[in-house]
């Protein structure tokens, strides 16, 4: 992973495809006011409860996330994306918390701007960064510190559009691996690429297929959520 010292300063596309990215994104277009990554179950509990005290009723506090790709004990709702509608949070604040994506969150301090991309909203985020002056850096959450397939796919769909849109590829060969994998599983069909990678062979077997086929759609939520490092929240921005 590139060094927190590098991002300063610089935009950052934080990608966790199977599912952070897409999960904040529902969330958002399904209307709920923000996004509040925690790091920690507990972080997300202490969060939760310090909102409360700030006056938040608790039936506004949504309280998502996974661990081991399933509901946490306590939660209102689990990562899968399909699971925040606007019945369930339409005009409410979901803390949320996950294995992998959240933790990206905390590495991309000091970015001048962080986006959250997946293939889902592909051209909005593209759109968004194709044009910025400053370094672009598209970070895979990946699994537990390893590499990820389908974080490597939707980062290769972002470098196949920001090199048409005339951007370079950086030093070394992150890039062009991705972009690399990206057009086999044009070829050989995305959503099979996705299932085969280690995030989707675990969603399988957790019975999540539906979230696979979802993440795998290019644009099937084309939002534009941006994280604001100083309030600690994820918003929509225009696109």
């Amino acid at each position: 992973m590139v060094a927190p010292q590098t991002l300063a300063g610089a935009v950052v596309v934080m990608i966790d495809a199977l599912r952070a990215s897409v999960t904040i994104s529902s969330a958002l277009a399904s209307g709920a006011r923000a996004v509040f990554p925690a790091l920690t179950v507990e972080d997300a509990l202490t969060r939760s409860r310090r909102m409360q005290d700030a006056g938040a009723a608790r039936d506004r506090i949504v309280l998502g996330g996974e661990r081991g790709g399933v509901l946490i004990p306590g939660f209102d709702l689990d990562n899968s994306p399909l699971a925040y509608t606007s019945e369930r949070v339409r005009g409410k604040d979901v803390v949320f918390t996950t294995a992998n994506g959240t933790s990206t969150l905390v590495h991309a301090h000091g970015a001048a701007r962080v986006v959250i991309g997946a293939l889902t909203n592909l051209s909005s985020v593209c759109r968004a960064v194709a044009t910025d002056p400053r370094e672009v850096h598209i970070i895979c959450s990946g699994t537990r510190g390893e590499i990820s397939l389908d974080d490597c796919l939707a980062a290769g769909a972002m470098v196949e559009r920001l090199l048409e849109a005339g951007r370079e590829l950086g030093s070394d060969d992150s890039g062009l691996v991705c972009l690399r994998l990206w057009d086999d599983a044009k070829r050989s069909g995305v959503s099979r690429a996705m299932r085969e990678s280690r995030g989707g062979r675990n969603l399988v077997r957790l019975g999540f297929d539906a979230d696979i086929e979802l993440c795998s759609a290019v644009d099937a939520i084309d939002v534009l959520p941006c994280y604001d490092e100083v309030a600690g929240a994820i918003t929509l921005q225009p696109a």
